[in-house]
């Protein structure tokens, strides 16, 4: 008995209520209990898996604006353009101005004289190759602020104030010509520095010193064809009409394609009212010049003044065939040709321009 009561202790539990657990009426209330734990455990994974997604979206948001960031700062910021300097035509011992320029101060704004030291030696060198290469280049504007920089270290220097006045000239500022073109005399008496202040003089009018430097000019230079021409335009300017023509004509012998300049030379004689020269001047030129509608133009007004109708008439003839009739009508509309408007002549090339015109509106 003893033994049996043994055996069944081993299967008793040391909770009282252990067996009361397998009844029905427990087992259900332990299922809705779990089904109440496995709900909650559901919305909090719910809830932490929510907050999982949500904390790896603001992460990666982080991460992507420190990447732009990142980047925006390593974005290279746009450098100062620079002056082009063709490397090619640079010698080798100032190529160096390729780097200097993009690691040196250049500009020159302190003021007083500047010290005979490395730094402004080179300062100086390198405005002065930076301006001789705008030169080479055609860009008159940063050749000239480059040389006026060189003036700014060392006033003295020789050498710049020659293509400085020449360039002056260019932007028809002749004050300043004249300035740098006496300082550039003072160094060397060349042709060109004279040539250039006797026009720098014109340009100011001081019509005196203009002929006292290319008087000398031409000494230094007898057959150069734009000395020539610029005494003419300053005789003319004098109202010195024959040795403007004397050296109008010397500069045409020395030049002879500049129709341009004869063009001109022609319409002075005739406001000199030189009226068989200019004749005689066109009919030469209307020999090499056939294709030119201003020219023949000009010639029949001047034979209208010589009293010449046939070569006036002549003269319009082959100047119409080179433009369209409309514009021929406007020439012949000129009060130059009053005298002749009522010729058979003339009359007979107004009415062929007319009827040409209107065909050729009909025609459009």
């Amino acid at each position: 008995m003893k033994k049996k009561d043994e055996l069944r202790d081993i299967y008793q539990s040391e909770n009282p209520d252990f067996e009361k657990d397998f009844t029905p009426q427990v087992a259900q209330e332990i299922v809705e209990q779990r089904q109440r734990d496995l709900r909650r455990s559901r919305i909090t994974a719910i809830f932490f898996g929510v907050a999982a997604v949500l904390l790896a979206v603001i992460v990666v948001a982080v991460v992507i604006r420190e990447v732009l960031s990142a980047r925006e700062v390593d974005t290279p910021i746009p450098m100062e353009e620079k002056a082009y300097i063709p490397r090619h035509s640079l010698p080798s011992e100032a190529a160096w101005v390729i780097s200097y320029n993009e690691t040196a101060d250049t500009a020159v704004d302190i003021p007083g004289e500047k010290p005979f030291s490395v730094k402004w030696v080179k300062k100086a060198a390198y405005h002065i190759i930076m301006g001789q290469q705008a030169l080479a280049i055609d860009e008159p504007d940063e050749a000239l602020k480059n040389l006026l920089e060189v003036v700014k270290i060392y006033p003295d220097i020789e050498g710049v104030h020659r293509p400085i006045g020449m360039l002056y000239i260019q932007k028809e500022e002749y004050a300043k010509a004249t300035e740098h073109l006496e300082l550039a005399l003072e160094e060397e008496e060349a042709f060109d520095v004279v040539n250039n202040l006797g026009t720098a003089y014109i340009g100011t009018e001081d019509y005196e010193s203009a002929e006292n430097y290319l008087t000398r000019a031409l000494e230094l230079k007898p057959e150069s064809p734009i000395c020539q021409k610029n005494l003419a335009v300053l005789y003319r300017k004098m109202e010195t009409p024959d040795k403007a023509v004397f050296h109008f004509e010397k500069y045409l012998d020395l030049n002879p394609d500049d129709v341009e300049t004869m063009q001109s030379y022609a319409l002075y004689l005739t406001e000199l009212g030189r009226w068989s020269d200019a004749a005689d001047f066109l009919e030469k030129l209307t020999q090499t010049v056939t294709d030119i509608a201003p020219i023949y133009f000009l010639l029949a007004q001047v034979q209208v003044q010589n009293g010449e109708q046939d070569k006036a008439v002549e003269a319009l003839q082959r100047g119409i065939q080179l433009v369209d009739p409309s514009q021929a009508l406007a020439w012949m509309g000129s009060e130059e040709f009053n005298s002749v408007r009522e010729s058979r002549d003339f009359k007979s090339l107004i009415d062929q321009l007319e009827i040409a015109s209107v065909s050729l509106d009909e025609a459009e």
